[in-house]
This record gives structure tokens, sequence and C-alpha cells, in this order.
């Protein structure tokens, strides 16, 4: 099947799906655009890079200030002086860098030394990198810098701010490695510490100058720069060592020679901790450790690059079309399992682009839409099937209409056709409740005692049984004749009462439970297949020469062509379908006289095919064939009609009977005068005698050759070879007709006039054809004439066509003839020289050419008054009726 969609819609069905697609890619782009699936990109994220753990390196180390510390140091803040004995204490272990992420914004004013201390110890070691952190007085107030104290900052290898970037949803997912008052001039706390630790940092992590001016309010705290985190791995995944142990020396030797040393906060209620996507497992992660991430990260180059806008709305509108792309060509057992393979596939492909090369693609709203799109194409394929479903039953019903199969019944119509050949007396239908529908004749009793649930149920001549009509259930009850005797034949035709198909009504409903428990692509199949045989069936039958009627074994007519509606009534639209085969063999005539009953009794109980010649009551001559027709094996079910029109053939035998006549009449008389003439010349001696005889038998052979040239001339007329035709001057063959009979006209003393209406009237004929014609005509108006009297032949042209006429002041033709005036071998009845012209050819021939010509020939004549001849044939070209026919 295609998709859903049949021939005349699958144009619309292709624009909705597109429709579809852009419309899910559409709304798509906009929730990526307006970031509407934030918090579900987040929680993506987070689940993801928590399977993206890694080792972690062994040079760097936390010391943390952890709950162990204080309690062996005391409550926080400790006195600076300790910090500076912990930078001592790690100084001795040569570490790469120390990074104390301590704020030291205030002096001590409690113990001023301890500052110097601090300052001192910081001088000696020379790698102590202190942070740098935003504060505000007030929220309404500008954001302030906090500095280490300036003896501090002095002595410190690198400052760095130390801010995260906390997400609406609190959870740390990314730093900004330039931050600062106005100008971003801080680098982040872990680029600084690299940068003392003299590690090699990918040049991508240094000042971006893109080129273009840059403003920056002077009070307002800036950032560039973003770097997502890729975490190593939840809380605690870095080396870790107390700061108590550090103080008191409980650490192997050389722990911190060469390593990147943190110190930091890690106890709880000190706030220096936040949820990261690994926060599910275990629980927050102190500052410094994210710091250790960080520069782990930065170190290593696992940088986590989000994807620009305009490329995150193109992938995810290609991802949410995907599905509903695919949907068509899928089975849809399966669209659900190709949706669930889909999402994962996008899912996949999320984690694969950021576990292989770094790049977050977010795949919320991509999962969001693909989900919908099941929904949506399922109601969209129920819309479309259930539209389908319905134009493929209306076209089912249509297509069983017009096979005509399964029509109404007409009860009363069948029981009369059968009662030609089984003797029923009267019937009854009757509904459910015994009420009766239709009834004719001697009705019979109903036993329901003895009614069978199927078939017949014979009580002496009363014959009952269970029927449907009109898709109701029914019972029909027949009264035969007291002494019938049913024959197994004609048992069978009873039973075509009771045993007839569902109604088109039926059918269809029981089809659309049928249909709707399918694929839609069978019920397709079906319809195709049904309209194909109708196609079949009507193309068959119209392209038929012969009329046909296919009838059922109840007399009525079931499928019929047009041939059949011309030969019957004339018309080739007539509707004969549901008629009654007995009301349409009334209109034909049995050429014997006798009665279509027995011929139909031979074809429906010994199942012989019956070949008769009958004649419409219109006159058409038809060849009647009736053969039995079995739809199922061994059970009578109908019979076909097939009529042929033989008028043709019958004419032609008339035609040969005439021609024969002519050949032993008309050229035999002249020839055997002829002979007798030469036998009498033979025993004469005069010459006057002889001269006389010849004279006579010059005329009987000019007559006998003119007899023979009309004939073949009316042959070459009518013949159904090719006649070329080309364009000529109709007055200039007008004008060599009346040329040709000068000397005729001379002889008779009638004098002939011509008018033409224009100078040149050109059409497209055959001139020889013409001429002679018109020499017909003129010579039988001259022939016809008087001396003195004149034959006009006038040559118009009206609506298109020519009319020329040829009008004499003879005697008239009576009108009895003027029907058959136009018949070969047709002779006027008349008196004196009438009777001796021609012998019917001449008009026969003129006839024939106006045919050939597309044209006819009009003749208007009284006795006494003369007549007129008009051939009339058409200006245009004309359409050569045997080349049409042929």
């Amino acid at each position: 099947m295609k998709l859903i969609e049949t021939k005349g819609n699958t144009s619309s069905g292709v624009i909705e799906h597109f429709f579809l697609v852009a419309l899910l890619a559409f709304v798509a782009g906009l929730f990526v655009h307006n970031n509407v699936l934030w918090r579900w990109d987040n929680l993506l994220y987070d689940a993801q890079l928590s399977f993206w753990t890694r080792t972690v390196p062994d040079d760097i180390i936390i010391v943390a200030i952890d709950d162990e510390s204080l309690e062996d140091l005391g409550r926080w803040p400790w006195p600076r002086s300790q910090h500076a004995s912990l930078i001592n204490k790690l100084e001795l272990e040569s570490p790469k860098v120390i990074g104390l992420d301590i704020i030291f914004s205030e002096s001590d004013f409690d113990n001023p030394l301890s500052d110097v201390l601090m300052a001192r110890a910081m001088r000696a070691s020379g790698k102590v990198v202190l942070p740098v952190f935003m504060t505000k007085q007030s929220s309404s107030s500008f954001p302030v810098e906090a500095l280490p104290l300036p003896e501090l900052s002095t002595h410190a290898a690198a400052l760095g701010h130390v801010h995260i970037d906390v997400s609406d949803d609190g959870i740390a997912r990314r730093v900004f490695l330039r931050e600062g008052i106005g100008e971003p001039h801080w680098m982040h706390y872990s680029l600084a510490i690299l940068d003392v630790a003299g590690a090699t940092v990918s040049p991508k992590y240094d000042i971006e100058d893109d080129g273009l001016a840059k403003y920056y309010s002077p009070m307002q705290w800036s950032r560039e720069q973003p770097f997502l985190i890729p975490y190593a791995g939840p809380p605690g995944h870095f080396k870790q060592i107390g700061y108590s142990q550090v103080l008191s020396g409980q650490y192997q030797k050389n722990l911190f020679r060469d390593k990147i040393v943190l110190i930091g906060t890690t106890a709880e209620g000190l706030g220096d901790a936040l949820p990261t996507p690994f926060s599910g497992d275990g629980g927050i992660m102190p500052g410094i450790e994210i710091v250790a991430n960080v520069i782990d990260a930065i170190r290593n180059d696992l940088n986590i690059r989000e994807l620009d806008k305009p490329w995150l709305i193109l992938i995810t509108a290609m991802l949410v079309a995907l599905p509903v792309l695919i949907y068509p060509y899928v089975n849809p057992g399966s669209t659900l399992l190709v949706l669930l393979g889909i999402i994962l596939g996008s899912v996949a492909l999320a984690a694969l682009l950021l576990w292989l090369f770094g790049i977050w693609l977010p795949v919320s709203t991509v999962l969001l839409f693909q989900t919908i799109s099941y929904p949506l194409w399922s109601w969209r394929r129920l819309v479309l099937a259930m539209r389908h479903i319905n134009a493929e039953l209306d076209n089912l019903s249509d297509m069983q209409k017009a096979l005509t199969v399964h029509r109404e019944r007409n009860i009363a119509d069948e029981i009369s056709f059968i009662s030609l050949f089984i003797p029923i007396k009267g019937w009854v239908l009757q509904d459910e409740d015994g009420h009766n529908l239709m009834q004719h004749g001697s009705v019979p009793a109903c036993n329901l005692d003895q009614l069978n649930a199927e078939g017949w149920s014979v009580d002496g001549y009363r014959y009952w049984a269970q029927t449907r009509y009109h898709n109701k259930p029914c019972r029909l009850g027949l009264s035969m004749g007291m002494d019938a005797v049913i024959t197994d034949e004609e048992k069978r035709l009873l039973n075509s009462l009771i045993h007839t198909p569902l109604s088109v009504e039926t059918e269809q409903g029981a089809y659309v439970k049928d249909v709707l428990q399918t694929k839609i692509q069978q019920a397709q199949a079906v319809g195709s297949e049904y309209e194909e045989l109708r196609h079949i069936i009507d193309d068959s039958l119209s392209g038929m020469a012969n009329g046909v009627l296919i009838c059922s074994s109840r007399g009525q007519v079931l499928l019929s062509n047009r041939r059949a509606g011309w030969f019957l009534y004339g018309d080739d639209d007539a509707d004969l379908n549901g008629e009654s085969v007995i009301n349409i063999l009334q209109h034909i005539t049995l050429k014997d006289g006798g009665s279509w009953q027995p011929q139909l009794q031979r074809v429906m109980f010994r199942q012989v095919r019956v070949l008769a010649e009958a004649q419409h009551e219109a006159g058409r001559d038809l060849m009647v064939e009736i053969s039995p027709l079995q739809i199922i094996s061994d059970v009578f079910d109908g019979f076909v009609v097939n009529f042929s029109d033989i008028s043709r053939l019958k004419a032609s035998e008339r035609k040969r009977t005439e021609v024969l006549n002519f050949l032993s009449h008309d050229l035999r008389s002249p020839l055997s005068s002829m002979l007798a003439m030469i036998e009498l010349a033979k025993n004469k001696s005069d010459v006057d005698e002889m001269r006389s005889m010849l004279t006579n038998m010059e005329q009987n052979t000019h007559k006998t050759l003119h007899l023979a040239e009309q004939f073949l001339q009316l042959a070459r007329a009518n013949t159904s070879e090719n006649i070329e035709f080309y364009d000529i001057d109709f007055n200039s063959v007008v004008l060599n007709a009346i040329d040709q009979l000068w000397a005729l006209s001379d002889k008779m003393q009638v004098s002939v006039t011509h008018r033409f209406d224009r100078d040149e009237l050109w059409t497209h004929a055959e001139a020889d054809l013409l001429e002679r014609a018109i020499v017909n005509l003129l010579s039988n108006a001259i022939k016809h004439s008087s001396a003195g009297d004149t034959v006009n032949i006038t040559v118009t042209l009206n609506d298109n066509e020519i009319n020329c006429c040829v009008i004499d002041q003879g005697s008239g033709i009576p009108m009895e003839d003027l029907p058959h005036l136009f018949e070969m071998f047709r002779r006027s009845k008349g008196t004196g020289v009438e009777r001796i012209q021609g012998i019917g050819l001449g008009l026969a021939f003129v006839d024939a050419v106006a045919r050939r010509h597309s044209g006819h020939v009009d003749v208007e004549s009284r006795p006494g008054e003369g007549s007129s001849f008009c051939l009339k044939i058409p200006k245009a070209d004309p359409v050569d009726p045997i080349e049409q026919t042929g």
C-alpha cells in the first residue's frame, strides 16, 4: 500500500505528512531557542556525566580542613600563624604549588603578629596562590572585589577568582575562566594554580581576542569563557589528608614533593560545599575538590563544549523529524518499538558525543517531541485510515451496484417468470409474525410445525420455505397444481427463490467489520481487484458487437451492454438491468411465429443452447442465441441472451436476389432480342430491312452497355474501397454535367438553365462521382420534360451545406412511388415515355454518391407539376462513411 493514501488523495496525504514533520520540528526549535526544558536537559546531563568517571592523578592532593582537624585544632577560624606553620611544613616537601583556598580579606586584630608570620611563610615559599571573590554590602549595592590583605597578596604567587556558577536548580556544573569588575581580568583559581605549577595548558584557555571592541560596565561583575566541569567522580574522589595530620607530621615523607597541594575546607557546616551532578550518589562536594576537578580537566584538556544555538536547533529538528519520516515505512505493530529504539538512540548519541568528543547535546526536547510524535502520527494514521476505509467501502458499494449482481429483488416478477415452467397457481410472502406482505392467486395455508429450517417443506400441493427478502427474514408459500409433478430440474429452479445472495447492505455491513479488523492495505487491495474486475466486465461487454443480456434463473436481467440497448430500444443508454427478460422478448417475434417459452425451457431444463432468427418490432433482423450460465457447478444460475443484428445480411440477400433478377431479365432481354434479329437477318436479302435490323441491334447493344455501365458505377459508389477525395470547384462540376447533356437537351428541345450563388464554390469531394450523379439528375429531368420545357439547376450554400437542385416541368411522380424512389431496380409507375426510361439504377446511384459524401438527396414532386431533386452535401471536409465504419 502507498502509505495510506490512494490515487485521489496521495498528494494531500504527502502534504499532511510533511506538514506534521515541519510542525513538530518548528515547535521543537522554539522550545530549544527559549530553553523551555532546561531542567530536564540538566537532569540528563547529570545522569550521563555520572557515568563518565575517570582515575584522578596522584599529583593533586587536598589538605582538608575536615571535622577531625576541627576537633584537634579547635573552632574555626584558626590563627593565621597556624596556616603559616602549615605552609612552612609543606614547603619542606617542595610542592609545585600551594593553593590556599581561604579568604584573608581582613587583618587579624587579635593577633597582628600572625599576619606577619603568614606573609613571611608565603614569601619564603613563593608558591602560594590565594583566592579573590566578589562581595556586596547589600543586594542593591554594587559588587566589590574582595582581595587578600595587601601584605599577603604582595607575597602571593598568583591570585584567582574562586566563583563557581550554580544553575537555577542549585547544581554546580560550570565555572567562568575569566571574571572581574568591569573587564574580567581575574583568571580562575585553577588556572592561577596551574600557571604557578608551570603546567602546560591549551591555548584555548587563554583570554580570547575575537578582534571585536567590547564594552564592560565599570560597576558590574563581568564573566567570560564558560567551562563545563567534567567531574572525575563523586565527592572524595581525589586524594585527601587532614589539616591536623600535616601539622603533626603524620604523613609519608615526600608525599607532597612535586605535587599540587590544595588547602580548603571539607568539614560540614563551613558553607563551602555545593551539589554537583554526582550529588545523588555521594552528597555535596567541597569547593576545594571542585577546584581539583577543574585543574585536572584543564590540564588534560577535558573540555565539554556546548553547541551553538543554530546548530542545536538544526540537530534537534532533524532528530524530531526522524521518527515521523520513518513511520510510513514501518509495520504498524512495530512502530512503538522503532520509536523506542530511536529514543534510546538519541540518548546514546548524546552520551557518545559527551564521552567521546566532549560535546554536550541537550536532548530533552528531542525526547519529548519524539514521544509526542507517536500519538500524533497514530491519530493522523487513524484519521487517514477511517477516511480511506469510508472511501473504499463507498467504492465497493458503488462497484457492487454497477456490477448489478446484487439488486433488490422483485419476487412477484421472479415467480411470474418461474410459473412459465412450473404450474404455480398462487403464492404468498409473509413476515415472521405471519402477516401477508404480498400475495397472488390461490394462497396456500401454512403449517408452522412442518416448516423446515432450510429448504422447502412440501405438504401435498403446498410448498413453504424460509427465506430473506429485502434483507428481512420471511416465509414464502407456493400453491401448485393438484396434478403437478415437480422434477429435479424444476426443484433447483424453485430453490433459487429461497437461496438468494445477501443484499448489498448486508454484505457491506459484514465487510465493514472485517475491514476494521484487517490492515488498511488489504482493504485497498480488495478495492483495487474489485474495481479491476468491474472494468474488465464493463469493457468486455461494451466492446462486444452483439447485444448481451445476462439473466438470473428468475428471469431478471443482471447485466447488459450498450449494444443490447441499441438493438432492443434504439438507445445505447437504455437501462435494461433489473427488467424481466419476458417483457424484453415481447418486443421480438420469432421468424417461425412461435413462442419464446419452449426456447427458454430448453435452455433452463435441458441446458442446451438455442439459436433462432427473429425480428424486432422496429424492423431489425436479429439472430438470438440463448445459452445456459452455470456459476456454481451443477447448480443452474441463469442464462445469457445474445443478440446479433443480421439486418445487413438480410439486406445483402435481398440485393443479391435483385441482382440476379436484373441479370436474368434486364440484361438478358436485349441480348435475346439481338440473337433473334441475327437469326432473322440470315434470311433477309433486302438492304433496307437489313439496315433496320442493324439499327435495332445497335440500340439494344447501347442499351446493354448503358445498363452495365450504370451497374458498375453504382457498385463503385457502394464499394467499401477507399475513394480519394480532393478539392474541387462544385460549379465547374455542374457546368461539365450540363455540357455532357447538351446534345440530349437539343434533341429533346429542352432548354437547361443554371444559377450559381457564388462564382466559385470549393469543397472536398470526388468530382467524377458527383458529375455522374448530376448527369443522372439532369438526364432524368430532360427525359421527363416535354419539348419547349425548361430544366433549371441551382447551386446555393445554406448553413455550410451545398444544395444542388434540379427542377423540371415534367409530369411529376406519383406519391406512392416517392418512398421507394432511390431503391435499386425500382421503376416509377407511369405511361408512355416514362416507362421506357431506365431500370431504377440512376437515382440509386445518386443516393449512393450523396451518402458517400456524407450528404443526402431530397425530392419534391406532385403529379402534373414537375419534380425537384436536391443533392445536398457538406461544404466542409466530409467524413467518408465507409472509412468510418471500417
